[in-house]
């Protein structure tokens, strides 16, 4: 079945891959250029308001990467350094209510970071569908750009809204990190309150710890024999019960710790094991 948009731009829509309460999603192929992307389609009617704020809260998120972006320029160190954060979000390239669709709302989301939308993989899944847990430096580098991309949204009055697991995707080989489901997000005029972003980095520190297969109650985790595990997860707990009110700090004293306390460095690739 193809779709076509009010701009002309035509799509071959796919499978049904997700569904939530407010929407499904299907894959679909821009016609042309063959780019992968997701239909995002409203429930019903009734759920097209929330697709309409989805798509608002993503082009202006999107302006505001490339605004930050160029500021940064006169400030890199290295030619060929960006701060990226367009890939961390997806992309709108249309958003329309379709008639033969019962009147229902249809986002066309892509990422500006993979050529084919199955390389990513939903968190969600690789605990509750897989059953694996990863390792601790793979959670360094999900928790890591997933505190980077909270703290863009926060710096720019957007709360994301009930975050956990199942709203963020990873490449896994490349390693990026993208929140997905903003369909929960709102604007906050007078900037996202402390004790709201309190709350959604305790609940992205809480998600890394079951990523990793621990138990906040009990604060075990699996050993698997790594250095520095006692400090690493220290603060990770820290972080899950309300240690820090600001994301944009929560990412900075991660960083600090996993270069400064615990040395590491380099690229450390997607590793799993059986939870």
């Amino acid at each position: 079945m193809d779709l076509i948009t009010p701009d002309g731009q035509q799509y071959t829509i796919g499978k049904m891959v997700a569904e939530t309460a407010e929407y499904r999603l299907r894959l679909c192929t821009q016609v042309g250029t063959g780019r992968s992307c997701l239909l995002q389609v409203a429930i019903s009617s009734a759920n097209n308001g929330t697709l309409d704020r989805v798509a608002y809260i993503l082009r202006r998120l999107a302006t505001r990467a490339i605004e930050v972006e160029e500021l940064y320029t006169p400030r890199r160190k290295y030619p060929d350094e960006r701060l990226n954060y367009q890939i961390g979000f997806p992309e709108v390239l249309a958003s329309f209510v379709h008639e033969e669709q019962g009147g229902r709302r249809i986002n066309i989301l892509a990422f500006a970071c993979v050529d084919d939308v199955k390389q990513l993989v939903p968190l969600a899944s690789i605990v509750s569908k897989d059953s694996l847990r990863v390792d601790m430096q793979t959670s360094a580098w999900i928790l890591g750009k997933s505190l980077k991309l909270l703290a863009f949204a926060h710096d720019n009055g957007v709360e994301i809204g009930g975050l956990d697991l199942s709203k963020i995707l990873i490449e896994p080989t490349k390693h990026y990190v993208i929140l997905f489901d903003w369909s929960a997000a709102r604007i906050h005029p007078d900037g996202v309150s402390t004790a709201t972003a309190r709350q959604e980095i305790m609940d992205l520190a809480r998600g890394i710890v079951t990523l990793l297969g621990g138990d906040i109650a009990t604060r075990r985790f699996p050993d698997d024999g790594e250095e520095g595990r006692e400090t690493y997860f220290a603060h990770l707990l820290q972080l899950a019960a309300g240690s820090q009110p600001d994301a944009f700090l929560a990412h900075g004293t991660f960083y600090d710790l996993l270069r400064q306390d615990l040395g590491w460095k380099g690229f450390r690739p997607f590793t799993t094991h059986t939870r």
